[in-house]
């Protein structure tokens, strides 16, 4: 009740000001405050329960960018310091020969031929090694083969003394080479491969 007093006061003021032109009727505005007339009252304002909106939690997006590193490269070997007491390595052998020759048309072992022959195998030869028998042979214009059939025959009678002593057919090669140009005739190069 008394708080429409007090705001019918307020609009009774607002008027005759503005009728007596103190203060323009349009510009004139009343704004009242609800609680402090309620105060005025004697009441006690109800608890106001004001909804606001939950506050927006900001997300910063992080954004990482990938940075490609190299790999860091293995530390060098330790330098070799070479002393006087290292020998130099040992150079590799040749390979062991023996040649046998023979008269112009034979394709037989002699008896000395065979002696060469057997020092070269050893009591004891490595079953690992392997040979290789080059035979060649005076030939014939009008007939090449005549020289193959003869150098054959010639790496053929190497292999079978190899034989005997216990080595491996698998581990004899025969090349029967005829008469090529450049190589002398009537030899038989028997080597070791190791």
């Amino acid at each position: 009740m008394r708080q429409s007093r007090v705001f019918s006061g307020f609009v009774l003021l607002a008027g005759v000001l503005g009728a007596c032109g103190i203060v323009p009727s349009s510009v004139a505005q009343i704004v009242v405050n609800q609680q402090a007339l309620r105060q005025l009252s004697g009441h006690k304002p109800a608890p106001s329960t004001v909804h606001r909106p939950a506050p927006r939690i900001a997300r910063r997006v992080i954004r990482h960018h990938a940075v490609v590193r190299p790999l860091p490269l293995p530390p060098p070997p330790p330098p070799q310091i070479a002393t006087a007491h290292q020998p130099p390595p040992p150079k590799p052998k040749p390979p062991r020969a023996v040649t046998l020759v023979f008269s112009s048309t034979a394709a037989e072992l002699q008896a000395a031929q065979s002696r060469d022959l057997a020092g070269f195998i050893g009591a004891m030869p490595d079953p690992a090694a392997h040979f290789v028998i080059q035979a060649t042979a005076p030939g014939i214009a009008s007939d090449p083969s005549v020289a193959r059939r003869l150098s054959l025959n010639r790496g053929l009678a190497v292999r079978a003394v190899l034989r005997r002593a216990g080595i491996k057919s698998d581990h004899i090669i025969v090349q029967a080479l005829g008469d090529p140009p450049g190589m002398p005739d009537n030899r038989a190069v028997l080597t070791e491969i190791p």
